[in-house]
């Protein structure tokens, strides 16, 4: 069901619903469960099954006329793009020659190959024209096998497409189509075929193989034997699934015939669409843009976009930063220390309503420092600091250096850095000298925090670590100086 809704709705016949409007068939009126529920009863199923509801879909104006065809989709389509064109025989014909099997025989020997190429082409705008010449040269030898077989035609099969023909003729003349046989262009004929096989639009991957994308993410790879493998862009009437010899499915195109992004834009006006990818590429490290015309969810074609869009690209960018690919040389361990001295204080005085940073914190202040750059270069020495203190007000700021300073005035005039931790208390390190007239532990941030003092010997090990530096004074540095002074007579000892 999925598959026939995406193949109608691909011809036109079928369109989202605005409302409800049932489905009926030409030949009993019962309606078909496509768009058989309003809004309200849609979303109410969603809402008791707990799946998304698919979007409804209706008959269109043009489904309407092709239901008054008892033919498959594709080939109502086609007769009635054919009265648009003036190619109601050529588009009959078509159709009959698609109805059993292959008219031409295939792995034929190189003189019948020959003899092909001088009376049918061997070069062309669509497999159908040697088709359709393939035809007219059997029917004007009376479908002969002697003559049939000369070029490689299947003579049984080709008496079975005048019957077919004039079938879809006499279908044609009853809806009131003009099915007398005239020239026409081979552009209106391509078009109409295009038409009623929009699903099987397919672009060559290269021009050095046979290899194809076609809408609804498929591939396959163009016969062999087709005439149109020049053109980029190919609409195919048959798909076939092939296995070969690893025992895996070939998908096989045949009946091409070449096309112009020109008449997608014209005939399907609301399937084209234009896209913008934007990648990072890790060996140059740059971001690069390129913009994609698509037919549905086929790329056309793409060309690059220099420069890539400035908002993506930091985005990209500052992606690899957080991930550890890209080193912001400006990043160091003073930064961190910065965003983590402010996150500190928001948590210890919660009062100062102080904006902390997280992860999306630091992934907006990451993409704003890559803003306006493309690659590396451009970001590795940019300066950070003064992008991350901008994340607070001067008054804000001054209560950060103020409460959690990034150094301690101790009351002898000492002035060490204060090394902060996520998950423990801020600590200074310090020599005993260097310690001598500080009695009591030092507090930050209103003085709610003490400051865990590294008490170092001479060496610069630590030889007691303490938040009680006036307990150490009375009880443990009698013992320590008895012990040190010994080792280290040339140090001051008090």
């Amino acid at each position: 069901m999925a598959h026939a809704e995406e193949l109608l709705t691909d011809l036109g016949a079928l369109r989202p619903a605005s409302r409800a409007v049932p489905l009926r068939t030409a030949s009993t009126g019962d309606s078909l469960p496509l768009a058989g529920q309003n809004e309200q009863s849609a979303s109410a199923a969603s809402a008791s099954t707990g799946h998304r509801a698919e979007p409804l879909l209706q008959i269109s104006d043009l489904g309407r006329k092709m239901l008054a065809f008892p033919l498959h989709p594709r080939y109502a389509r086609m007769l009635l793009a054919a009265q648009q064109y003036g190619c109601v025989y050529q588009a009959a014909l078509i159709a009959a020659l698609t109805q059993g099997r292959d008219l031409l025989l295939r792995n034929v020997d190189r003189q019948t190959v020959g003899l092909r190429e001088d009376l049918f082409g061997e070069k062309g705008s669509s497999d159908f024209w040697i088709l359709m010449r393939a035809w007219t040269y059997a029917a004007k030898n009376q479908f002969r096998i002697e003559a049939c077989r000369k070029l490689g035609i299947h003579a049984l099969t080709a008496r079975q497409v005048g019957p077919l023909l004039e079938q879809f003729l006499r279908i044609a003349e009853r809806e009131g189509l003009n099915a007398q046989p005239s020239q026409v262009s081979d552009e209106a004929l391509q078009k109409c075929i295009l038409s009623g096989f929009s699903d099987h639009v397919a672009r060559r991957v290269d021009q050095g193989t046979l290899r194809c994308d076609l809408v609804h993410r498929r591939r396959g790879v163009l016969a062999r034997e087709s005439v149109v493998q020049h053109s980029p862009l190919l609409v195919i009437a048959e798909v076939r699934e092939i296995e070969g010899r690893d025992k895996e499915l070939n998908t096989i195109l045949s009946l091409a015939t070449a096309i112009e992004s020109e008449w997608l834009r014209e005939l399907f006006p609301d399937d084209i669409s234009v896209e913008t990818h934007v990648v990072f590429d890790a060996g140059t490290k740059r971001v690069y843009a390129g913009e994609q015309l698509r037919f549905r969810d086929l790329a056309l074609s793409e060309r690059r976009v220099e420069p890539p869009p400035a908002d993506e690209a930091a985005r990209l960018l500052a992606q690899e930063v957080i991930a550890g690919r890209l080193t912001l040389n400006e990043w160091d361990h003073s930064v961190e220390q910065w965003i983590l001295r402010l996150n500190l204080l928001g948590k210890w005085c919660p009062e100062f309503e102080l904006p902390s940073i997280g992860d999306e914190e630091r992934r907006h202040l990451i993409e704003q420092l890559c803003h306006g750059a493309f690659g590396y270069k451009e970001i590795k020495e940019r300066p950070v600091k003064p992008l991350i203190r901008s994340w607070l007000s001067p008054a804000q700021q001054e209560l950060l250096e103020k409460h959690v300073p990034e150094r301690l005035q101790l009351p002898n005039g000492r002035n060490p850095r204060i090394t902060y931790e996520a998950n423990g208390s801020p600590f200074i390190a310090l020599r005993i000298q260097e310690l001598y007239d500080v009695t009591q532990t030092p507090r930050i941030a209103l003085g709610r925090v003490p400051v865990l003092v590294q008490i170092l010997g001479p060496s610069m090990r630590p030889v007691q670590i303490t938040q009680d530096l006036g307990s150490f004074w009375r009880e443990q540095y009698p013992k320590v100086k008895q012990e040190l002074q010994r080792k280290y007579p040339k140090h001051e000892w008090r």
